[in-house]
């Protein structure tokens, strides 16, 4: 996984779970849960409970798009 990934699945705007190579999936709500590091070689995810989980880039092996949902008019 590589910052690059990363940064266009936050700039799409759309939720999101990373999976770690330990077999864990964190969900990424909104891009306002998660920034890098100063160096960018981690993640700072915010959770919804607003505890704050350390992602390392090199344990990161995949990216899943959650379904739109769409609002009813």
């Amino acid at each position: 996984m590589t910052i690059e990934n990363v940064r266009a699945a936050i700039e799409s705007h759309q939720p999101f779970d990373i999976q770690m190579a330990d077999g864990k999936a964190y969900h990424v709500p909104h891009p306002d849960f998660v920034s890098f590091t100063r160096k960018r070689t981690a993640l700072l995810l915010v959770g919804e409970d607003e505890r704050i989980q350390v992602l390392p880039l090199l344990t990161m092996t995949g990216i899943t798009y959650s379904p739109q949902t769409v609002a009813a008019e």
